[in-house]
């Protein structure tokens, strides 16, 4: 995993969309932003990089400061299945095998040159411990992250791609224009000519 990651001066890393992040769910001081930033690691990415790989345990917990990843895993068959995909303003991370120890069975990939700033669990703990707004954040955003991702999940086996790909042309239209058509018809478990198909479909209407 390391093999991929470069470090990257924190000084020109804009990180006012991940204190904006944290705002949106309690108060952060600036002054503890400042000290809580020292707890992170700065880092890139290089397109067709991996922040880590299954089989392995991350080292961090990425959050992504600019960029476009994307989260797969390999079914039976060793067939890839793209499970999410992770744009600015979001984490990307596998804290269950971070603190477990265990291997995650999920592979990142970055779409595009990414910017990121990665936590060790170690510093996770450190954070909860110095700052109680952390505390309070990590409370209130990880129960409904994982509420989500379960809803997101079984939305992608029950509902017609069709429904999918509007959703997503209303939510995140730009991921349409970041993501290959390729990677977006594995998304929905369907062929590039299913979706090509699919898209002419809502032209149409």
């Amino acid at each position: 995993m390391l093999a991929n990651l470069v470090p990257f001066a924190l000084c020109i890393m804009d990180t006012s969309i991940f204190l904006s992040h944290l705002r949106s769910y309690v108060t952060v001081p600036d002054t503890d932003f400042e000290e809580f930033l020292k707890l992170l690691v700065p880092l890139t990415l290089q397109k067709g990089g991996y922040f880590y790989r299954a089989g392995e345990v991350p080292r961090y917990s990425p959050f992504i400061v600019k960029g476009c990843l994307r989260q797969f895993i390999l079914d039976e068959s060793g067939r890839e299945q793209i499970i999410l995909f992770n744009e600015e303003g979001n984490w990307a991370g596998q804290l269950g095998s971070m603190r477990s120890r265990k291997p995650t069975n999920v592979y990142l990939q970055a779409l595009e040159p990414c910017q990121i700033l990665g936590i060790t669990i170690e510093n996770v703990d450190r954070a909860m411990a110095m700052f109680p707004w952390y505390q309070q954040y990590f409370l209130k955003k990880y129960p409904t992250d994982h509420a989500r991702l379960l809803e997101e999940a079984n939305r992608l086996k029950s509902e017609p791609p069709e429904v999918l790909y509007r959703e997503l042309m209303e939510a995140r239209p730009s991921l349409l224009l970041r993501v290959p058509q390729h990677y977006i018809a594995n998304y929905l478990s369907v062929r590039t000519e299913t979706l090509s198909r699919i898209k002419a479909r809502l032209l149409r209407n």
